[in-house]
């Protein structure tokens, strides 16, 4: 294009746009992770039992593998993840997730410097579920169950063992619609409680927390084999 005579852009100058419009596009083509996106499923950490309550009773059984895919239950650590099959997988009435990913350090100060080393002993992850109350399943579960299962006994207060491989709950989050998951497992069920309003519907709230590495993905967790998303946690890591 002319200007009195001269070129309105110069070769350098179309570069110059030509990059800029390039760099502007693929900032276009960068998604924002979406609250819509999440979805966040729990299981036990046995490969066969998971945890039902009796219709008629608030009491917590053992659920089979048969038996424990759909419905107001927690599943085993095998079934398919976010296949829908139960109200905890994924969890329903969900308002809000939180995630920390944390770590238990010592403080090292040594002489002659200020800065201290933060030496990990261990990880520290915390799950907070928010969601809206429906039942009183977590509340029996908090009661009778918080460590999960063990064969087909409820681990609770009055069943307290020294951690195995089967210990708690594993916890999947799925952060995008397509990828980026991250697997707590061996989870703890820390803490739970309720919000009472007279203007609106109860919420109730699910603390969850673990000190065993957390596992990222960019897949749909499967698989069964020691060490992945959906397999069994080596006996080193507990």
């Amino acid at each position: 294009m002319l200007f009195r005579g001269k070129p309105l852009y110069t070769t350098v100058d179309i570069d110059i746009i030509s990059n800029a419009s390039a760099a502007f596009e693929e900032k276009i083509k960068m998604a924002y992770f979406l609250g819509r996106d999440v979805k966040v499923a729990i299981t036990t950490e046995d490969a066969s039992n998971g945890i039902q309550q009796a219709d008629a009773t608030p009491i917590l059984t053992a659920a089979t593998d048969a038996s424990a895919s759909s419905g107001n239950k927690i599943e085993n650590r095998t079934n398919t993840v976010f296949d829908g099959g139960s109200q905890y997988n994924p969890f329903t009435d969900v308002t809000s997730v939180d995630i920390t990913l944390g770590s238990v350090d010592e403080d090292i100060a040594y002489m002659g410097q200020r800065t201290a080393l933060k030496a990990e002993i261990k990880k520290e992850t915390t799950i907070v579920i928010t969601k809206k109350k429906v039942n009183s399943f977590f509340d029996t579960l908090f009661s009778d169950g918080r460590y999960g299962i063990n064969g087909t006994t409820l681990m609770g207060p009055a069943n307290m063992t020294q951690p195995t491989v089967e210990f708690g709950f594993r916890l999947y989050v799925q952060l995008q619609s397509t990828n980026e998951f991250i697997v707590v497992p061996n989870c703890v069920f820390a803490e739970k409680g309720t919000s009472l309003s007279p203007d609106g519907v109860q919420e109730e709230t699910l603390t969850f927390t673990s000190h065993v590495d957390p596992l990222f993905d960019n897949s749909t967790p499967a698989g069964a084999s020691e060490g992945d998303l959906l397999g069994v946690t080596p006996t080193a890591n507990l």
